[in-house]
């Protein structure tokens, strides 16, 4: 037998002690020292033993709303020893009627409650009872209602005599509503008590709490039946009802119906985990099996956290209860395990990334590159008759010896060349932005004709409007402008053009030059040439500006 088990069946023989020695002080109030002191004395002792039991309903019970019902019990319990004592100690004949009337208020609220608490029986710490419940407050005062107030109308007890006392009266129909409405909470109570006695899931009975109801029973067939002994040793019926109650409760508790904080050495026997719980001053009271000796009371002082560590893979953690601390070890080896197996995934996961990285950079290097080529490939395929003159003018350029020859063709080499840079940038432009500014072309005919002008031709560019133009429009516009100045490389004098860009792009030019332009004709097929008596040529083409640009 345990510490805590011998513990509590002495306390169980110190009260069932008590009991006897209250029962013998009835038996000798009648029958040897005829003494009212013996009777305070006895009253005294089950004030005592109830109260006590309040102060353990308030220790033990975990379930908020239950704690609150028992203690409202215990209270009513000792309030209604309370008044029969004070009853039986006066001689006042109406204050005794008043202290009679008013035991109904513990005998109608007692009923009452146990129901609140037989529905609670089995639930949770945080179970709330059904809002129907609140219903039976309404009957319970009104019959008490109907007792306090039965000097009134008499409708629970009447007196034959025309005395208002409780030495001669009759019992009337309200009488009969008050005992049928406690018998119908007690019943109620006991049968919610018994169904929850079954173990969950099985056909086992806790039959704990049915022992103190079956010896209520036999009770109640004795009373009634006035067997001698009974009624000299426990014939006080308010002691008598108080005490079943109060044992039908203890037996919910000490079976688990009720839940307590009882049952720590069984539970640390089973155990797995390393628990202890100390007091306040943080002296150990219960260790588990598992914790293998119990952690000493300095160091568990210096402990100012709710989780410390004691090694790679052990917590020890601590919660405050009401009256002391439970610490439990945790072992957290596989947490640790888990959090390596996470370090390397996440290692190969970087590794993995920065490949991918890599690859996405390389293929992002490639995929510019191969853009580049494919704009190098077309800014060659389209200058490539640009890039041949340019190639034969650099060869004729270094077999010259003569200077001004060298001049001239160093001033053709700039022209063609400016060309190729202009017409390549129109290249890139029109793919970046899928349209050409007219400010563009407006740059790049302007740089080809100062050029132009330093190679020794007078040559000047009028462009009206603004806007954009399609890639193909703008190319068209500077490969004419370009056509024209190639076939009159040679003999240039001077060049005038003028743009109009509107709802038709126009474009005119009037070249001085000994080559005729006519031949132009054959590239540009909606070309208009023209030429004066003063050897002047009259260029002039005429393209539709396409829409949405």
């Amino acid at each position: 037998m345990s510490k805590v088990t011998k513990k509590r069946f002495l306390y169980v023989l110190g009260v069932l002690a008590l009991i006897a020695f209250a029962m013998w002080l009835r038996y000798a109030s009648r029958h040897i020292f005829h003494s009212p002191a013996v009777n305070h004395l006895r009253s005294g002792i089950y004030v005592f033993l109830f109260s006590a039991w309040c102060y353990s309903i308030w220790m033990r019970i975990v379930q908020t709303q239950v704690r609150r019902y028992l203690l409202a019990i215990s209270v009513l319990m000792v309030l209604w020893i309370l008044l029969r004592s004070i009853k039986f100690s006066i001689d006042n004949m109406d204050a005794g009627r008043w202290l009679w009337y008013f035991y109904y208020f513990p005998m109608l609220l007692i009923p009452m409650l146990s129901v609140f608490v037989s529905l609670s029986l089995g639930k949770g710490e945080d179970f709330q009872l059904p809002r129907w419940t609140k219903l039976l407050y309404f009957p319970t005062l009104l019959l008490l209602l109907l007792v306090l107030t039965n000097d009134l109308h008499q409708q629970v007890f009447s007196f034959p005599s025309g005395v208002l006392s409780d030495q001669e009266y009759r019992y009337e129909g309200g009488y009969f509503f008050v005992l049928g409405w406690v018998a119908l909470c007690a019943g109620f109570a006991l049968l919610s008590m018994v169904k929850n006695c079954r173990i969950p899931r099985s056909r086992r009975i806790r039959w704990l709490p049915l022992v103190p109801l079956a010896l209520s029973l036999v009770y109640a067939c004795m009373y009634v039946k006035k067997v001698y002994w009974v009624w000299v040793l426990a014939g006080d019926m308010t002691v008598s009802q108080c005490l079943i109650f109060a044992s039908i409760f203890e037996c919910c508790i000490q079976c688990g119906l009720i839940q307590s904080n009882l049952g720590y050495d069984e539970l640390f026997e089973a155990t797995s985990l390393p628990v202890q719980i100390t007091d306040p001053a943080f002296c150990p009271q219960y260790a588990s099996v598992s914790m293998q000796e119990a952690l000493p009371q300095s160091e568990l002082q210096q402990i100012r956290q709710d989780t410390v560590h004691l090694g790679d893979d052990t917590l020890l953690k601590r919660h405050k209860l009401r009256r002391g601390w439970v610490f439990w070890k945790e072992d957290i080896s596989a947490l640790n395990q888990v959090q390596k197996e996470l370090e390397l995934t996440r290692d190969e996961l970087r590794d993995t990334g920065d490949v991918l990285a890599a690859e996405k950079a390389q293929h992002a290097r490639w995929l510019k590159l191969t853009e580049e080529n494919r704009l190098y490939d077309m800014m060659e395929a389209q200058t490539a008759r640009q890039i041949a003159m340019l190639r034969d003018l650099l060869a004729e350029l270094q077999k010259t010896e003569d200077p001004d020859r060298a001049r001239h063709l160093l001033g053709q080499v700039i022209i063609i060349g400016t060309y190729i840079k202009r017409r390549s940038n129109l290249i890139f432009v029109g793919e970046q932005r899928g349209a050409i500014s007219v400010q563009e072309l407006r740059l790049c005919l302007n740089e080809s004709s100062e050029n132009i002008s330093i190679y020794g031709a007078d040559c000047k560019t009028v462009i009206k409007g603004e806007g954009w133009l399609t890639v193909e429009r703008a190319t068209q516009v500077y490969d004419l402008f370009e056509a024209v100045v190639e076939a009159e490389l040679e003999s240039l004098r001077a060049l005038l053009i003028s743009i109009e860009v509107g709802k038709w792009v126009e474009i005119a030019l009037c070249v001085s030059g000994a080559e005729p332009l006519c031949g132009l004709r054959t590239r540009f097929p909606d070309l208009e040439w023209e030429q004066d008596e003063d050897g002047l040529q009259y260029v002039t083409r005429k393209l539709e500006r396409s829409r949405g640009v």
